[in-house]
């Protein structure tokens, strides 16, 4: 159907040409009557327009109609393909040359042109692909999606992709194989053919340099030229390379923050753990040093082993307690708990760390109970309470709030102690970080937030603070009011 129109198109035109030359011959010889010279020029421009607008068969065809009809109608003698003059030979065959080069170079200069537009389109779809392709840094997700975007950018029937540091091969359309797997994988071809042709399927190379080769790819396609198809594979090379690149360096980076992480956590260990020790064996060593010692002054050094004992014990509990949340083997036990007794055992639990401060709850009488693990949302409450404690000057109160809103429920944990610095709030729930009062007083571990954070995640909650320095600072976390989802296998409970 397609060739019949083209065909009816094509005669449709040298109709059209014929009659329009015939048609200037017959006004200008019997209507207009002007002289040769015109004739030509516009028989010259008639030829120049078609050469410029169609092909160049086109231009060739009526550069000789027009020959013709200039020997007919202008040229004695008029009315007869002869001619009299040999003068006038020389005259047709200098107008026959200059149709014939007007046409070419009008021909050449289109083909520049068509050529130049389809460089312009090859480039902008390059350009696409380069967008779609650099944007993705995940090595095993760009291997995977580079066939189909290759395959929409250049509307290609079907695109295979082999990826040998992966070891597997990628189908723009997985119900069509373009070749096996297998075939595609082995070095089907000689390393000096950049592109081979099998079964109507384009394979070239994926390469880096001269050796380095990524893999292979496989286009369906017969509109896409040789160079197009290699500018195509290198920017699938580097695109591939990069995203490779960016992978070993997220690994590279995530190893030196690991060993950092690792040196921080036992000069932190090391640290904390070694301050209550010594003070523990300094009253040890002056209690049996000194056995007459006033009873009095026995029983504070008794009292330093007992706090820094406790305070041991808290250190060694946290490290576990952390050590339990990293390895993701926690799982929630949930139930419906009544949010202001849990709050409530959970204040009456701590009362030697709150006695300094009174503790102010609210929390609304229509408050339904919530599903959450109790045991797990005690160790939030006590994290921040005893955070709020160390950093609020006696006899200052510290309230607990909650409340339900957008689907969610809210606690508030708020002090009047001395705030958290601005630079330091997007810091203060990374593991094992310490403010710069706690490095100077030896408050906290870096643990506490670290831990609040890992169980509200588990129970799909978060956490945010907010501080004035000099006014107090406010910790609001939340859950889901709905029934949370267990995760992972039970954690032993101490």
């Amino acid at each position: 159907m397609e060739k019949n129109t083209a065909n009816a198109q094509t005669a449709l035109r040298y109709i059209v040409l014929t009659a329009i030359a015939t048609a200037l011959a017959v006004v200008f010889s019997h209507v207009l009557r002007v002289n040769q010279t015109t004739v030509a020029m516009a028989f010259l421009v008639l030829v120049l327009v078609t050469a410029y607008r169609w092909r160049f068969a086109y231009s060739i065809y009526l550069s000789v109609l027009c020959t013709l009809l200039y020997n007919f109608f202008f040229l004695p003698p008029v009315g007869r393909l002869t001619i009299a003059d040999p003068q006038n030979w020389i005259a047709l065959a200098a107008f026959l040359c200059t149709g014939v080069l007007v046409s070419q170079l009008s021909n050449r200069e289109r083909r520049e042109k068509e050529a130049a537009e389809a460089r312009r389109r090859e480039i902008e779809l390059l350009y696409r692909l380069s967008q779609k392709l650099l944007v993705q840094d995940d090595f095993n997700e760009l291997a995977r999606s580079t066939p189909s975007i290759v395959a929409s950018v250049f509307e290609l029937r079907a695109v295979a992709l082999y990826v040998a540091a992966a070891d597997a091969v990628f189908y723009s359309d997985p119900t069509r194989i373009l070749l096996p797997s297998e075939e595609l994988k082995s070095p089907a071809w000689s390393r000096d053919e950049p592109i081979v042709e099998k079964n109507g399927v384009k394979i070239t190379a994926l390469r880096l340099g001269m050796r380095h080769e990524l893999g292979r790819l496989a286009i369906a396609d017969d509109t896409l030229g040789s160079e197009m198809i290699e500018a195509l594979a290198s920017l699938v090379s580097v695109a591939l390379e990069r995203a490779a690149t960016l992978e070993r360096s997220s690994h590279l980076e995530a190893a030196r923050e690991s060993e950092r992480l690792r040196t921080a956590i036992m000069d932190s260990v090391t640290h904390d753990l070694r301050t209550p020790l010594t003070a523990i064996r300094a009253a040890a060593t002056t209690l049996q040093s000194q056995p007459e010692m006033a009873a009095a002054v026995r029983g504070e050094l008794v009292d330093v082993v007992t706090e820094e004992s406790a305070r041991l014990d808290r250190l060694i509990g946290q490290a576990i307690e952390m050590a339990r949340l990293d390895t993701d083997s926690l799982r929630l036990n949930a139930q419906p708990q009544d949010v202001r007794e849990l709050i409530e055992l959970t204040v009456e639990g701590m009362r030697g760390v709150l006695a300094e401060h009174p503790v102010e709850i609210r929390v609304p009488a229509s408050l339904r109970p919530v599903w959450m693990d109790r045991m797990l949302m005690q160790r939030v409450l006590q994290h921040l309470l005893e955070n709020a404690a160390a950093y609020s000057p006696l006899r200052e109160p510290i309230t607990i709030a909650a409340a339900s809103a957008r689907g969610r429920l809210i606690f508030t944990v708020e002090d009047r102690g001395p705030g958290i610095q601005p630079d330091e709030l997007p810091l203060i729930f990374e593991k094992y970080y310490r403010g710069k009062r706690q490095k100077s007083s030896n408050k906290g571990t870096g643990m506490g937030l670290a831990i609040v954070q890992a169980i509200l995640k588990v129970h799909h909650g978060g956490i945010e603070a907010e501080s004035r320095p000099g006014q107090g600072a406010c910790f609001r976390f939340w859950i889901p009011l709905a029934q949370p989802e267990t995760s992972g296998r039970p954690e032993p409970r101490a």
